[in-house]
């Protein structure tokens, strides 16, 4: 099925026209409707690839913001920015490309919203190695991409990046005049006697203290989430001289700082930058025309991508859909500080790190529906907006259930909440945030075989599901329904009632990362907040996946290493040897090797588990998760966690840690298609 979807997005053509660029740093100037009013081409190389002439295009596009056009009436402090003498706002931000030489080729473009300046789609889609900048063939990995005809396209947005070779950013306007208040806060979990306001970092503190008004400033300690602040005294940190980071003697804790500052940058334009890219590379002269735009975000861009859909962005100046598709993974349920006064796009929010952001806010589900607390009816998705809704796929791993309140996007209360005829959700079960390999699994002295860090490689299951929507959008063909838990099924459940296996030597976590009811002021309606820290109204815990007899979530996409199991892989994992132990640490889960007699009750030898892997990946490749050529990567996979587990002391496990100790195979096969 989808070596035959392949074959017909290959074939598809569309009426392109193209500008020929093969000259070092060329400014092509554009039409006085174009919105990317300028594209300096600094460098173009053409490679063969797998028969395919390929061409790699780096350079830089201007735009020009019209204040007055409504499309942008939405981007915070935009009337307080410079104007040219036509009342239009400059950005200026870089860009990279790579597409088919041969127009006819190009099916569409993939649009990376880039994660705080790098490149993520060839790693996640190409199996291609990291590079920071590909200009080679090695660097495309195994080519997927262009194999569906697309055009690979990212450029910069984000404006409080520090320079760097090859680092996607843009160069944003500043309000200038304008004053107020911003916030840090770090979580110190060993002693450290200098904090960087900035958050990470490859972040620049665009914000420094003002120093006029630096003794207004105020610093506090808590030692958990919730927990009560103190204030710490004023004689006891500083800042430094550049007013961007403060000194002192800093013991663990979480740190908040409230500090006076001015000349905010109008982040919000790095929304509209993407809009125009994907406007400007649909019309009929530009030098990467295509017809339809897939916009892909990953983590902190995957919020991006939330965000701007709430605040009606896929809707351009001209009045044309931006976007015809987005790929939003890893999101969770929130948005982000893309466009308010002071905003640093960088600022997350996870269960023990960047508090109380703009974040994870009310709506959540693209569905309108009323909160409980402040009885506002409204939804992601803007009403009578539908002819500018893109064909959407939501891919969350077990981690966003409880580190980023992804049941949130398809639950309100204890119901749930289908998603639009034009979305999918997708979870991708038992994942942690981020693929890593298994050398960087690390032992937890606390329990014995469980490591932090969970090797499940769901980039194969993403690889499906970029082909799936590739087809969507640009032959309208519907892909598979969502898969994700639900309450009629009894595979979603509220936190409450949570448990686990109970052979599973492993402590249930204080909380998943709760979502908030918050109140930011009475101007945040304008994108200013005048609370800081914001007021808390109300705590909105999350659903989390119920899960198996294995300690494998239900509800959602199962990759082969879960539906034929020799271990336990977990979405989470405890802060241990840490302060606040019972939290969940940021982004990573755990692996919990069984022992080999466990293992050995089920397989008889390796040939069998691999057999028995194998089915269970002909059954995802069936089912539409994974493709055909992607077997061997999960049976390789599985051929390291047989060795692997098999490299321990053999050693008789307690009857009372084996509860399924007599399930049969069929028993198991069954349990793991619910």
């Amino acid at each position: 099925m989808l070596g035959q979807l392949y074959a017909g997005l290959i074939k598809a053509t569309a009426n392109v026209t193209r500008l020929a660029v093969a000259t070092l740093l060329v400014v092509l100037p554009l039409t006085a409707q174009a919105k990317v009013i300028a594209n300096s081409v600094k460098t173009t190389k053409q490679i063969n690839f797998k028969g395919q002439s390929l061409e790699i295009i780096s350079g830089e596009f201007e735009f020009a913001l019209d204040p007055l056009n409504a499309a942008n009436t939405a981007i915070v402090d935009l009337q307080h920015a410079s104007k040219d003498n036509d009342g239009m706002v400059r950005a200026k931000a870089n860009y990279v490309v790579i597409q088919h030489q041969d127009p006819k080729l190009r099916n569409g473009a993939l649009i990376e919203v880039s994660n705080r300046g790098s490149k993520a789609s060839l790693r996640y889609f190409n199996f291609a190695p990291r590079s920071a900048m590909p200009t080679q063939a090695s660097h495309l990995g195994d080519g997927l991409i262009q194999e569906l005809g697309m055009s690979m396209i990212w450029v910069g947005w984000q404006g409080d990046l520090n320079a760097g070779e090859h680092v996607l950013r843009a160069q944003l306007p500043k309000a200038l005049g304008q004053a107020g208040w911003a916030r840090s806060d770090w979580t110190v979990d060993t002693p450290k006697s200098l904090l960087s306001l900035a958050h990470r970092p490859q972040i620049d503190t665009v914000y420094p203290v003002e120093f006029s008004k630096e003794s207004q400033a105020w610093l506090t300690r808590r030692m958990g989430r919730d927990s009560l602040k103190s204030v710490v005294p004023r004689d006891s940190w500083q800042f430094s001289s550049d007013g961007k980071s403060i000194a002192g003697n800093f013991e663990p804790g979480i740190y908040e700082l409230v500090y006076p500052t001015k000349d905010p940058l109008v982040a919000g334009v790095g929304l509209a930058i993407l809009r125009d890219t994907a406007d400007y590379v649909k019309q009929a002269d530009s030098p990467y025309q295509v017809d339809k735009t897939i916009a892909f975000g990953v983590s902190q861009t995957g919020r991006f991508l939330r965000h701007f859909l709430y605040q009606g962005f896929n809707e351009t100046e001209g009045g044309e859909k931006a976007f015809d598709g987005m790929f939003i993974h890893t999101a969770g349920a929130g948005r982000g500080s893309f466009n308010h006064r002071f905003a640093q796009p960088s600022r997350d929010g996870h269960r023990m790190t960047a508090f109380f952001y703009p974040t994870d806010i009310f709506p959540f589900t693209s569905e309108r529906v009323r909160s409980s607390i402040t009885n506002k009816k409204e939804g992601l998705l803007k009403r009578h907006h539908e002819d500018f809704y893109p064909n959407i796929f939501y891919t969350n791993t077990g981690y966003e259930y409880w580190g980023r309140a992804a049941a949130l996007i398809h639950t309100h209360d204890i119901y749930d909440v289908e998603p639009k005829k034009n979305e999918r959700i997708y979870h991708l079960a038992s994942a942690q945030h981020y693929v890593e390999g298994h050398q960087n699994l690390n032992a937890i002295s606390q329990v014995d075989n469980l490591f932090q860090g969970n090797p499940i490689d769901f980039r194969v299951q993403l690889r499906a599901l970029l082909a799936h929507l590739a087809n969507w959008v640009v032959k309208e063909n519907a892909p598979p329904r969502s898969a994700f838990p639900r309450f009629a099924n009894q595979t979603l459940i509220t936190f409450s009632h949570f448990q686990l296996p109970p052979w599973l030597p492993i402590d249930k976590p204080y909380k998943p990362h709760t979502a908030y009811e918050v109140d930011y002021g009475d101007q945040w309606q304008q994108g200013i907040i005048d609370n800081q820290p914001p007021v808390i109204l109300a705590e909105i815990m999350p659903a989390v996946p119920k899960v198996d007899n294995n300690g494998h979530e239900l509800g959602g996409i199962k990759h082969p290493l879960i539906q034929a199991p020799i271990a336990t892989f977990m979405p989470w994992s405890l802060r241990y040897n840490k302060f606040a132990s019972n939290e969940i640490s940021d982004f990573r889960g755990a692996t919990l090797r069984w022992s080999k007699d466990k293992i050995l009750q089920r397989y008889s030898n390796e040939k069998a588990y691999q057999n028995h892997l194998k089915n269970m990946s002909d059954k995802s490749v069936k089912s539409g998760w994974l493709l055909p050529r992607d077997v061997s990567r999960v049976l390789q996979q599985g051929k390291w966690l047989w060795q692997w587990s098999m490299q321990q002391p053999k050693k008789k496990v307690a009857t009372t840690l084996i509860q399924d100790k007599q399930d049969t195979q069929a028993t198991q096969d069954k349990q793991q298609s619910e």
